[in-house]
């Protein structure tokens, strides 16, 4: 089994998730460690990979669970904040967002998908988990809210201004559709 392999990948995962280098360290070690000692259980119904992304998934919301009990809910920061302008007194939006014309094309620019993880990089701790569990772990809703302790409502809330939060942060890397600009 060659798990060493997998550790760049598995790494890249955890600084995305957790947002801190020697967390993410000792949750891929322990992960790798408990995959070897678990060898025997791969069943290769799945690609390696996909058995260590699983494993490293689990071990991550374990984390996430500890840390979302121990610690005090963040207040709202700078770039929350940021979003508030969107909308008037009544919830409308100020100005409507423009459509994308073709998400597709823009994925396969390499300058977008980096912009897109600088920005998720940026989203507030929590905002940034939910996000990352449910759009790259690939997690649905009735999972992370037994995962985290959290309501439908409140999942959906988060993802939402996750979601708003990327867009403003991306048009302002200069990924704003064209009909923005002019």
């Amino acid at each position: 089994m060659a798990l060493a392999g997998h550790r760049a990948y598995l790494m890249k995962i955890a600084r995305l998730e957790l947002r801190d280098e020697h967390l993410a360290e000792d949750c891929v070690s322990d992960e790798l460690t408990q995959a070897y000692e678990h060898r025997a259980s791969f069943r290769a119904d799945s690609s390696l990979r996909t058995w260590l992304t699983a494993i490293l998934k689990n071990r991550i919301v374990d984390l996430l669970r500890k840390q979302w009990r121990e610690q005090p809910f963040e207040l709202a920061t700078g770039t929350e904040r940021e979003f508030d302008p969107l909308f008037d007194d009544t919830g409308h939006w100020v100005q409507k967002p423009s459509a994308v014309p073709d998400p597709a094309q823009l994925c396969e620019q390499g300058a977008f998908l980096d912009a897109v993880k600088h920005c998720v990089e940026r989203l507030p701790r929590r905002i940034g988990q939910i996000f990352v569990l449910r759009e790259v772990f690939g997690s649905d809703t009735k999972e992370i809210c037994k995962d985290l302790g959290l309501t439908t409502s409140n999942v959906w809330v988060q993802l939402y201004r996750a979601r708003i939060m990327l867009r403003i942060c991306l048009e302002k890397n200069g990924f704003a559709p064209e009909s923005a600009l002019r």
